[in-house]
């Protein structure tokens, strides 16, 4: 975090149940930018949330939906590995990788 920012505040901005937003200072160009932090253990939780959708899709597929709720479950899946903050710190700022 040293190599990107100047310094890193513990008092967020704001929080919620699944991350927090700081306001800090990027160490080479001065700019102010927002950060936001997943939470420890979120990511986690989150999954077992996606499975047990999963799992209840399945299920209801047997029940003869014609709509296909597996894909909705596992399309939901990739998307909360593609929002982690590795993800954004790259996009963000290229240098970081």
């Amino acid at each position: 975090m040293g190599e990107i920012f100047e310094n890193f505040d513990v008092n967020p901005l704001g929080s919620a149940s699944i991350a927090q937003v700081d306001q800090e200072r990027l160490r080479g160009d001065k700019n102010d930018v927002v950060v936001k932090v997943q939470h420890p253990g979120i990511q986690d939780l989150m999954m077992t949330d996606i499975r047990n959708l999963q799992a209840f899709v399945l299920y209801m597929q047997k029940a003869d939906i014609k709509f296909d709720l597996f894909s909705i479950a596992k399309e939901m899946e990739k998307q909360v590995s593609v929002f982690t903050l590795l993800f954004l710190a790259k996009h963000i700022c290229p240098s970081f990788m």
